[in-house]
């Protein structure tokens, strides 16, 4: 079943005009109305279900709905796809991490850069049905959105264009996209300059960087292996810069009793300690090979105490002391 993250889902219905109340239309697809953060990060609705909504919440002349939808979301409300984005060294950066990790927010929909003289963004979804010609319309408009609070405002498109027919009228787009938008074209896509690509980003981080990207590429396997011992990893890695969180928070996040979850990691072979502790070590890896940062900040980062039970725990995993590790890794 594909499905849609359900932080998406949320910015729509706060772009929704006279739909419905917001915890109404939020219980129409299955998601609670107050939720942690992090738990709505991961909260997924299917696809054509998130199709029905748009149709729902869009009645006919309504144009801008993707529009208002697009200039809610912000980077963090996709955790930590978006703050993968955000800590990127350069829109090129951005747009790739974008195109390799999509698959974390939603399975729907694919991008792919394309390079050269006249550098685009191109979004693979189909557009079968007048929900999902909107969802496409949101997709494009979000990536623009989150560009902007990355790397300026004044970031230039070069064009815009989607597939399914539009309105009598494309102002709305063009004053939003600040560019030409077309409807009924070959391709989903935002084009953009060979000089935009080379922008820095305002935000980019070189530490926090890899540890988003260590916790995206758990999370992209994840989506591809739904055991309870993946979802805890997924669950633990998440927590880590504010310690290893306890076993009754992660068993409450997921949705089941600390028992059940203890029974059903032993079904699997595991315990929670020993797949809190492969987080932590793998992120401490991922950090040491790819990062700078100090091991004081490593050890804070993926959850230790301090700088001597990180190195303890890491000699007694890799036979090595953390500098060695990063050395080798180096080399």
């Amino acid at each position: 079943m594909s499905v849609v993250g359900g932080p998406v889902i949320r910015r729509v219905i706060d772009a929704a005009r006279d739909a419905g109340t917001r915890d109404e239309l939020l219980a129409s697809v299955g998601l609670a109305p107050n939720i942690p953060p992090r738990d709505a990060a991961r909260e997924v609705v299917a696809a054509d279900a998130y199709y029905d909504l748009l149709e729902r919440v869009t009645p006919p002349g309504d144009h801008s709905l993707p529009l208002r939808y697009a200039s809610l979301l912000r980077a963090d409300d996709l955790g930590a796809l978006g703050l993968g984005l955000k800590t990127a060294p350069t829109v090129r950066d951005a747009l790739v991490r974008l195109v390799r990790y999509i698959l974390v927010l939603s399975d729907t929909l694919e991008y792919e850069l394309q390079e050269g003289r006249h550098p685009a963004l191109v979004m693979s979804r189909p557009s079968h049905r007048r929900g999902a010609q909107l969802a496409n319309e949101c997709a494009l408009a979000a990536v623009a959105s989150v560009l902007w609070t990355t790397a300026g405002d004044d970031l230039p498109l070069t064009e815009v264009s989607f597939r399914h027919p539009g309105p009598t009228s494309s102002a709305e787009h063009e004053t939003f996209f600040g560019c030409p938008v077309r409807f009924d074209a070959e391709r989903n896509a935002i084009g953009f300059t060979p000089s935009a690509l080379e922008r820095p980003t305002q935000l980019g981080d070189e530490g926090l960087s890899a540890y988003f990207l260590a916790e995206l590429d758990v999370l992209k396997r994840e989506t591809r292996d739904p055991s309870v011992r993946a979802l805890v990893y997924v669950a633990v890695a998440d927590a880590l810069p504010d310690g290893v969180p306890r076993r009754t928070v992660i068993a409450r996040r997921l949705g089941m009793s600390e028992r059940t979850l203890h029974r059903r990691l032993a079904d699997e072979g595991v315990t929670f300690q020993s797949v809190a502790r492969a987080a932590q070590l793998d992120t401490a890896e991922t950090l040491l090979a790819q990062t700078a940062n100090s091991l004081g900040e490593i050890a804070f980062l993926a959850g230790f105490s301090d700088q001597s039970a990180f190195s303890r725990a890491f000699r007694a995993h890799a036979g090595c002391t953390p500098m060695a590790f990063r050395a080798a890794a180096a080399g």
